[in-house]
Order: structure tokens, then C-alpha cells, then sequence
């Protein structure tokens, strides 16, 4: 177990060796990829597992770390669910970037205990690859700009580091210009 207060780099393993540290939606949705991409996996001090803690504790560049935020959409009594994936220090955009492809007269964040619950997943390691099959994902076009990022694992004290490419692949996933702002 890593301890409080040590300065650490992040050990990134292939998830096949290392799929301990994964729930079990991450590790389904991940494991048929892990032959044909660098997928890997790390241990983290969930009291530095992001924002500028992680950056000073593990040296993890701020380009690199992602934030995944979920958001519920409603139109009538339909709701529909995304997570939005925007580089760290940025905010997602709620406007029409957001309801348009969820199909929704209102966007809010969903309520922590039913992501949680639904995803299978431990609060502030909500990652986007594992979510149930009808959430979307929505992805700031400049996450594709960098070659692998760092992402949540979906256990607290687990990070993922993956190819951005990989995101292009999701069938329930959109690239959008413009998601993040300052």
C-alpha cells in the first residue's frame, strides 16, 4: 500500500497483469483491447489522485490528466446519462455541446450514489470506458491531442493509462469541439 507524504512516481503495469486494481466493468470493457493497445494500470494515494496534487506527488503532467464527470439529461420524464471527458483544469460546457446529443431539455450533474451504483465504480475514480452500454461519452476534441492520458480506474486508488485513440473507438462515444472551457 502506498503511504501518505511519499514522493512517488506512478508504476504502470499492462492491465493484464495488474487487473486487481480494476472493478470488473473496467476489466470486461478493457481486456479485449489490451492485445492490440498499451493499456496500463497503477496504484495511486487516493488523497493525490488528481487535480495539482497528483501533478506535485507523482509528476503526472497536467496535459496528460483527464477529469470524467457524469450528467444527467432530461426531457420529459426520459434521462439519459454521459460522462464527459475534459482535461484537467477545464470546465465542461453544459450548453447545447451537451443536451443536443443526449436529447435533453436540462443537463445536471447525476446523483453520486446512482452513478456509482450503476457503474459499478468508487467515487472520484469514475472513469469512461466500463460505463453501462447506454451512457454516452462525450469527449473535448483536445484529449485527442495527446498520445495516451490518465484517467480514473474505477477503484479509488487506481489510475489507468491509456491511448487517446482508444476513445474513437467506443461505439457510444463523441469527439466534440469545444466540450472543455477555462
Amino acid at each position: 500500500m502506498i503511504q501518505k507524504g511519499t514522493l512517488m512516481n506512478l508504476e504502470f503495469r499492462p492491465i493484464r497483469e495488474n487487473d486487481e486494481l480494476l472493478p470488473a466493468p473496467v476489466c470486461a470493457f478493457l481486456m479485449p483491447y489490451a492485445g492490440q493497445y498499451d493499456i496500463r494500470t497503477a496504484e495511486i494515494d487516493p488523497a493525490f489522485a488528481d487535480g495539482e496534487n497528483m501533478h506535485v506527488q507523482y509528476g503526472v503532467r497536467y496535459e496528460e490528466e483527464l477529469n470524467c464527470l457524469i450528467v444527467e439529461g432530461s426531457r420529459d420524464k426520459t434521462k439519459r446519462y454521459a460522462a464527459l471527458l475534459v482535461p484537467y483544469g477545464k470546465r465542461a460546457s453544459m450548453n447545447a455541446k451537451v443536451r443536443n446529443p443526449l436529447n435533453a431539455k436540462k443537463v445536471t450533474f447525476a446523483p453520486l450514489e446512482y452513478v456509482t451504483d450503476a457503474a459499478g465504480m468508487e467515487y472520484g475514480s469514475i472513469t469512461p470506458v466500463g460505463l453501462p452500454e447506454d451512457w454516452m461519452v462525450l469527449i473535448d476534441a483536445s484529449v485527442m491531442n495527446e498520445e495516451y492520458v490518465i484517467i480514473g480506474g474505477g477503484l479509488a486508488h487506481s489510475k489507468l493509462r491509456i491511448p487517446s485513440k482508444l476513445f474513437a473507438e467506443m461505439k457510444n462515444a463523441m469527439i466534440i469541439e469545444g466540450l472543455a472551457k477555462d
